[in-house]
């Protein structure tokens, strides 16, 4: 019953693009059905909150530039920065960016010149017998989940949520790469959107520090890094200009840019431009826990987890299959809950959020093929 801070992000990005706020409201109130009553409660308790959510906002704005934080605005759970207050301290005034301008600028880049295939992917391995149709297809709904999240008008877990339900309403199940590797429908696509958005992300922040001239950048770093992320995050680089032994070359140490490097494939670093003298924000890495006698770093308490919801989504498809195929279920179903129950608890014992939109298995969407014994 009150307008949430997330829904006014994006309505402020939906009234950016030209959508009105009558536009917004009408189609607001036919999602929720609302008769005469409700909309007179939303339409008090939304003016409340707004005033309220804006007040919020200032005050915090204002604290980040006291304390010289740099800003970086989230929508859903991508970083897309917006770090105008850290350049104004250095003396550099970006302008007042078109957002719009800025996204249709970043998508050229990510796709070197066509606005098309936004998230790179290329699936289907086998293009032959009509596929290419699919996997156009395919990109563009892609494409689509991209737009919606990097304008800020969709939850990152909302698109990748209607794109799955798209393309599985067309017969699509899998996507096979060229590598060799086969990925259910729900996995690619999140692993598209989610790496195509960082990327994005990437592409902005590439375009402030060009347009500036900025010669160094700060990596920024995160808990559970992969081994080899780990070794270059939160650190200083030479962004242009010649390399030092303080700063080493940015692409070369990192691999900006490719498929395992910093921006690639489920990489959730972000890189900013950095002032020399400017203090490099310290980062130490979490203990190590021990949970029924075993002793996990962070990062290996992460790929635990994950390990655990690939098993609890395989579980969930198995039991998705012996429904179709109308065989007991009992016995899965307790199994699952056990499953559930151990990866809620084991979360729990290590002090890192479970992540509900990683067990989610749209019905109707999966490959079931091989999932019930002959």
């Amino acid at each position: 019953m009150r307008l949430t801070e997330t829904a006014e992000i994006m309505a402020r990005n939906m009234r950016e693009q030209g959508y009105s706020p009558e536009e917004i409201r009408a189609k607001v109130m036919q999602a929720l059905r609302a008769d005469d009553a409700l909309k007179a409660e939303i339409a008090k308790n939304t003016k409340e909150y707004k005033e309220e959510i804006a007040q919020i906002i200032k005050e915090t704005i204002e604290e980040a530039k006291e304390n010289g934080d740099k800003l970086v605005a989230e929508a859903g759970t991508m970083a897309w920065n917006n770090d105008l207050s850290m350049w104004e301290q250095h003396g550099a005034d970006l302008g007042k960016p078109n957002g719009l301008k800025q996204l249709i600028t970043a998508f050229t880049m990510q796709v070197g010149g066509e606005l098309k295939n936004i998230t790179k992917s290329t699936g289907f391995k086998n293009t032959m017998l009509g596929s290419t149709g699919v996997l156009n297809a395919y990109q563009r709904a892609l494409d689509l989940a991209m737009l919606k999240v990097s304008t800020g008008t969709y939850s990152i877990d909302q698109a990748i949520f209607d794109c799955i339900k798209q393309l599985a309403g067309s017969g699509l199940r899998t996507v096979d790469y060229e590598s060799g590797r086969s990925y259910q429908l729900d996995t690619a696509v999140r692993m598209c959107v989610r790496t195509g958005c960082s990327q994005l992300a990437g592409k902005v922040s590439i375009m402030n520090m060009d347009k500036m001239g900025a010669k160094l950048v700060y990596v920024d770093a995160h808990a559970g890094a992969r081994p080899e992320h780990a070794k270059w995050q939160g650190k200083v680089f030479t962004y242009k200009g010649t390399p030092t032994a303080k700063y080493p070359d940015f692409i070369e140490s990192t691999g900006y840019g490719t498929v395992e490097g910093l921006k690639g494939v489920n990489c959730s670093h972000d890189f900013y431009a950095y002032w020399e003298g400017d203090p490099v924000p310290e980062y130490i890495e979490p203990e190590p826990v021990t949970v029924d006698g075993k002793e996990y770093t962070y990062y290996q308490a992460t790929q635990k987890q994950r390990a655990m919801e690939r098993a609890i989504r395989e579980q969930k498809r198995l039991l998705e299959a012996l429904e179709n195929a109308k065989e007991p279920t009992a016995d899965e179903r307790k199994k699952l809950q056990d499953m559930l129950t151990k990866y809620y608890g084991f979360s729990s014992d290590v002090g890192i959020r479970a992540k509900e939109d990683r067990l989610r298995v749209l019905r109707g969407t999966s490959n079931l093929n091989g999932y019930l014994k002959e």
